[in-house]
C-alpha cells in the first residue's frame, strides 16, 4: 500500500440527493437479474396437485370455498397419458400395449372418433381424452404406489363404470343417486390430480 497518496475525494453519495436513490425494486431487479421469473415459477404450484383426493372432496373444494379437500394420505405419483404412451417399453407386465380398450375395460369408448379396434396406447396418444386419462390411472395403479381410490386396477375399473354410466361425467356415491355429476373438465381434473404435480 502506498500511504503518501492522498486519498480521492469522496463522490457525492446517492443518498445525498434523494431523487437519485436507487428504490429497492431497482435494486432487487438487478441483483435478481433473469432468476426472478424462475424463482417465481417455482413457488407457484398448486397446492393439491400430486396427491390423491376423493371425488366428493374435490367436487366439495369447488363448490364450497369454506371445505378444504380430503387430501390422501400418501402423494400419488402416477404418470400422465403422454408420459405412459413413450415408456410403452415399460408398462407393468399385466397391460399390454395392444390390448384393445373395450377389452382392458369392459365397454367401448366414450369419445367419437376411437374405432372399436383401438389400443390402450393409440388412446394415450390422444392424452386430453377421457379414455387416455382413465387408461393412466389404470396403468399407475398396475404399477403401484397410489393412494385410494386410484390405488387398485378394479378400483379404477369401477371408476370408469360410474363415468359411462353418467354419460362421460364422474358422479360421486350411487350412480343413481340425485348427486351433482362432475362436468367433463372436472372428471378430467380429477383424473389428473393423480400425477399432476
Amino acid at each position: 500500500m502506498d500511504h503518501d497518496k492522498p486519498a480521492p475525494a469522496p463522490s457525492p453519495s446517492t443518498t445525498d440527493d434523494p431523487a437519485r436513490e436507487p428504490s429497492r425494486r431497482a435494486m432487487l431487479r438487478r441483483s435478481l437479474g433473469a432468476a426472478a421469473p424462475v424463482v417465481l415459477t417455482l413457488s407457484s404450484a398448486p397446492v393439491a396437485a400430486g396427491q390423491c383426493i376423493t371425488a366428493s372432496g374435490f367436487v366439495s373444494a369447488a363448490a364450497f370455498h369454506s371445505r378444504p379437500a380430503q387430501l390422501g394420505v400418501l402423494p400419488c405419483d402416477g404418470l400422465s397419458p403422454a408420459e405412459w404412451a413413450h415408456r410403452a417399453p415399460y408398462w407393468p407386465s399385466d397391460v399390454k400395449t395392444n390390448t384393445r380398450f373395450h377389452k382392458a375395460f369392459g365397454a367401448k369408448t366414450l369419445t367419437p372418433g376411437f374405432p372399436e379396434s383401438t389400443t390402450l396406447l393409440e388412446v394415450l396418444q390422444s392424452p386430453m381424452t377421457l379414455e387416455a386419462h382413465i387408461t393412466a390411472a389404470l396403468l399407475n395403479a398396475y404399477r403401484g404406489g397410489m393412494e385410494r381410490p386410484f390405488d387398485t386396477p378394479t378400483a379404477v375399473l369401477l371408476i370408469w363404470d360410474n363415468i359411462r354410466a353418467n354419460g362421460g361425467f364422474y358422479k360421486t356415491g350411487d350412480p343413481s343417486s340425485q348427486a351433482p355429476a362432475m362436468t367433463p373438465g372436472g372428471t378430467l381434473q380429477w383424473i389428473a390430480m393423480s400425477w399432476e404435480l
